[in-house]
């Protein structure tokens, strides 16, 4: 995390020597509300998670109602859930010899299972988002464009509670049973941004914007979901200005 909060303040430095009559740059901070949302299983429930955000934004004015935008931001996007799960696997047990140790035989046999999971997203993000704006007044503006986020520290971790086999005569039960899906999570991250922005008077924006996933956070290779899980978050922030007190 400290890494990151210090390339987003060496950046930032840096850009003080720009002096562009069209530029404007400066820093903004808020927060993510939202979950990875996909087809969910019947009976599924979870909590969209609130987090942080920090970073800072350029834009470029190309005429007085059009301008392009850039922002570079650290973010954090999490949730919570609560799902049941359910499939086929292979079912592996051993049978000791009873009287010739060594001599153990190993069974196969190809089963179902099904349970509940319980378990978390805690994952932080580089988001570098670039993006179009129109001018509908002196101080109202609309965006759109296309954002890239880099995985900087993924964690996806719960417990399960799962039953092998026939319910009502199962292979073996797993009650709280740990699991870390964490290396599962795609390090890179490509979707859409939309949303809406005030620029006021004295050095302050104050925005809203959407962001929704074109892929999935989990490697195709992942087993255990068949399903696209996107990013969607919803983003709330305030931006101060700093080569600037007005709205163009």
């Amino acid at each position: 995390m400290h890494r990151s909060v210090y390339i987003l303040v060496v950046m930032l430095f840096l850009s003080a020597g720009l002096h562009a009559q069209y530029m404007d740059y400066g820093i903004k901070g808020g927060l993510n509300i939202g979950t990875p949302y996909g087809v969910a299983e019947e009976g599924a429930t979870g909590s969209p998670g609130i987090g942080p955000l920090i970073g800072m934004f350029f834009k470029y004015n190309l005429s007085d109602k059009w301008a392009v935008h850039g922002d570079f931001s650290y973010s954090f996007k999490g949730s919570s859930f609560d799902t049941p799960v359910s499939g086929d696997t292979l079912y592996e047990w051993t049978q000791k010899h009873p009287t010739h140790p060594g001599t153990d035989t190993t069974y196969y046999a190809q089963t179902t299972y099904e349970g509940y999971v319980d378990g978390e997203y805690a994952n932080w993000y580089f988001d570098i988002p670039v993006y179009i704006s129109y001018r509908l007044s002196r101080s109202f503006i609309i965006f759109g464009g296309a954002q890239v986020s880099y995985l900087v520290k993924g964690k996806n971790k719960g417990s399960a509670d799962i039953i092998v086999g026939d319910p009502k005569s199962p292979y073996t039960k797993v009650y709280g049973e740990p699991f870390d899906q964490s290396n599962e999570l795609n390090t890179w991250d490509y979707g859409l941004i939309l949303g809406t922005q005030l620029e006021g008077k004295k050095r302050l924006n104050l925005g809203i914007s959407l962001t929704c996933g074109l892929g999935s956070i989990y490697h195709k290779n992942y087993k255990y979901i068949d399903n696209v899980i996107r990013n969607i978050y919803l983003q709330t922030f305030l931006g101060f200005r700093i080569n600037g007190s007005s709205a163009k």
